[in-house]
């Protein structure tokens, strides 16, 4: 990465030809507002800026500094199935007590909201600046830069939909302090904001029709589909309740990725069960066309790495020594926790011919020393984090973050076609696009229909995505919660206010124990006091 660092925009941004360039840093210069603007290097950096804020920083982000869970982590934790097992932060206390107040969640939604409107505010940057630099930019290249910025300002408010519901919508860059209080605009006009920039992507031809790592790992079409494809679901659901016409189209977006024939399952036949399986693959590879999306990192080559390795396995690994007597891990920090423990009751919920519930394929038990001997796990570790470089060298991590499965896409079409009664195990059909995941694991076809249908389709979002952070998303769109059933491999999803919540405190379970209220982030106190167009407009619920 070369950097430039312009104040006045608030625009840090990196300049790069290649995927790898993107991680390689060196300060180069500093450039004020009105020298910037002027040069095919100022234009890079600036939609490169795009990659490395926003949405994307919220897998670099700890959620209360220091060792903590990470941001993109917060709603597995609340939701109880996931536990951070430190247990030293207010984000934890809070939610295993269930004590859903303003004082505890008031400065990791600040920091939240921050992060997504930086995000949108380089995103605008880009959108109303590149298409007037006709003298060093062709039109093309003009054009794939504005879709890129459109990209990333829907990627922007879509988590801030998610995330707290309506919010100031704002999209022409600050450059003066004239007009700065914004109000809220509706869940639903935002959403109408995000579909408008999306379509303007995918009913064009700025941006390739190219896998991620095929595309240098710029934006593709496919991306901005996947993109809309989420937004449609999420946005037929809780609390806009759009209903079967966005149920509707979320399954024609996810089939226009299936029919662009860019992307398509590792091993889709079905996988193997060893170091080689699918799931290993989509941990490792920075090459694999399932890939949609990933936050790229690579501490080898260019010393940005993930910190998620240290977060894979519990303390008592600290103890651990060899053969020789040396200890084993040293990883970055000194510090090894296990910050996102999957409960119990969703690591027994896999079927035991589901290869994703097997040893080192998501989770693991058990590992093997260079020296041959062998130690157990008090709890599950995360095999999907877990970078043995990166602990026994004590750096970061090498391996990138997926953002965007095909994997995704694929039960996306089968939930948009099952709630609009398109059943049946052909073309076209919600079993045929299920099965398609569920035999890549192990398993035979789904044949059920109806609600039964959509409860399997929920249970393999959350086996297929147990460490990708879908599952907070999915209860919130359908207030639903999912429970211990008496069918293997199956969950049984019930209403959020009657479901038995995982957790809470740890180790336990209590009836109704996350409000409604608590599915949306409390609006800042401190963007409150700063917007009074924002006064006595706190979500119910909070206080």
């Amino acid at each position: 990465m070369k950097r430039f660092y312009i104040s006045a925009l608030c625009l840090f941004s990196f300049a790069l030809s290649s995927c790898d360039s993107f991680l390689e840093e060196k300060p180069l210069d500093q450039k004020s507002s009105n020298e910037f603007w002027q040069t095919q290097a100022d234009a890079e950096s600036a939609v490169n800026a795009l990659y490395f804020g926003g949405v994307p920083y919220l897998y670099n982000t700890d959620v209360a500094g220091g060792w903590t869970p990470k941001a993109t982590m917060y709603g597995g934790i609340a939701s109880g199935l996931f536990v951070d097992k430190r247990k030293d932060r207010a984000l934890t206390t809070a939610s295993e007590a269930c004590t859903f107040n303003v004082q505890s969640f008031d400065d990791i939604a600040m920091q939240l909201w921050h992060e997504f409107y930086k995000g949108i505010s380089r995103a605008n940057f880009v959108i109303a600046n590149i298409p007037n630099m006709t003298n060093v930019l062709d039109q093309a290249t003009i054009d794939n830069y504005v879709a890129q910025g459109k990209f990333f300002r829907a990627y922007g408010y879509y988590y801030l939909v998610k995330e707290f519901g309506g919010v100031p919508y704002i999209d022409t860059p600050y450059t003066a302090p004239e007009n700065m209080y914004v109000p809220r605009s509706s869940a639903e006009d935002i959403y109408k904001h995000i579909e408008q920039d999306l379509l303007d992507i995918v009913e064009g031809d700025a941006l390739p029709n190219k896998a991620f790592y095929d595309n240098g790992c710029y934006v593709t079409k496919a991306m901005a589909q996947t993109l809309l494809a989420q937004v449609y679901l999420q946005w037929a659901g809780y609390p806009v309740q759009g209903g079967a016409e966005y149920y509707d189209k979320a399954a024609q977006m996810a089939l226009n990725v299936i029919e662009g024939g860019q992307h398509a399952l590792i091993q889709a036949s079905g996988s193997s069960d060893d170091l080689n399986s699918a799931y290993n693959v989509i941990k490792t590879t920075k090459s694999s066309n399932e890939i949609i999306f990933a936050k790229e990192y690579d501490y080898t080559n260019y010393g940005v790495g993930n910190s998620f390795a240290v977060r894979s396995i519990e303390q008592d690994a600290f103890q651990w020594t060899d053969n020789n007597g040396n200890t084993i891990f040293h990883p970055g920090g000194d510090v090894l926790y296990n910050a996102y423990l999957p409960c119990d009751m969703l690591l027994n919920s896999y079927d035991p011919a589901d290869i994703r519930g097997h040893e080192k394929q998501f989770f693991f038990w058990e590992y093997t020393d260079d020296t041959g001997k062998q130690h157990q796990l008090n709890n599950a570790g995360n095999w999907a984090w877990f970078d043995e470089a990166s602990l026994t060298e004590g750096h970061d991590g090498d391996y990138n973050m997926p953002m965007m499965r095909y994997a995704e896409v694929l039960l996306i079409a089968a939930e948009g076609l099952a709630r609009t009664g398109h059943e049946g195990n052909v073309v076209g059909g919600a079993h045929y696009y299920l099965n398609q995941v569920r035999n890549r694991a192990g398993l035979p076809d789904e044949t059920a229909t109806g609600d039964e249908l959509i409860e399997s389709i929920l249970t393999e979002r959350l086996h297929e995505f147990p460490l990708e952070f879908k599952v907070w998303d999915d209860i919130r769109r359908t207030r639903l919660y999912p429970e211990v059933s008496t069918e293997v491999g199956k969950l049984k999803w019930t209403p959020l206010t009657s479901a038995a919540i995982q957790n809470k405190p740890d180790g336990q379970t209590r009836v109704g124990a996350i409000p409604e209220y608590a599915l949306l982030w409390p609006i800042p106190l401190d963007e409150m006091q700063a917007n009074p167009s924002l006064e006595g407009q706190q979500n119910d619920g909070w206080r």
